[in-house]
């Protein structure tokens, strides 16, 4: 999520937002605001998100890629426009987590009929 909020350069506060619900509904736990800042800089700057999914994508269930997958491209409709390097970077993630074009289309197809649902 974090990587593909900072993908365009910018962080709004819909997708801080977003980004402290899904966490807080994935792990129990919560976040403030400047850890979501300071995760963006560093995956930004420091931090290979892509090489990273891919190191641990075999372990992951599928139940477990699909929900990153959904709740990044949540992220990345949060501010109300999708840029171009957005989109990549999502696709890029799907790609590392070894997730076919099939059903990366399909998670964003259940994503965008399910939008007023919010992530799971």
């Amino acid at each position: 999520m974090v990587a593909v909020a900072g993908a365009d350069g910018r962080l709004n506060a819909h997708e801080v937002g977003l980004i402290r619900k899904v966490y807080q509904d994935e792990t129990g736990h919560s976040v403030d605001v400047s850890g979501i800042f300071r995760a963006v800089q560093a995956y930004a700057t420091r931090r290979d998100v892509l090489a990273e999914l891919s190191g641990v994508a075999g372990s992951m269930s599928a139940e477990v890629k699909e929900k990153i997958i959904r709740a990044a491209y949540l992220t990345l409709l949060a501010d109300g426009r999708i840029a171009g390097e957005e989109f990549k970077t999502l696709k890029d993630i799907a790609a590392a987590l070894h997730v076919s074009a099939h059903q990366f289309q399909a998670i964003i197809e259940d994503a965008e009929q399910n939008l007023g649902e919010g992530p799971d």
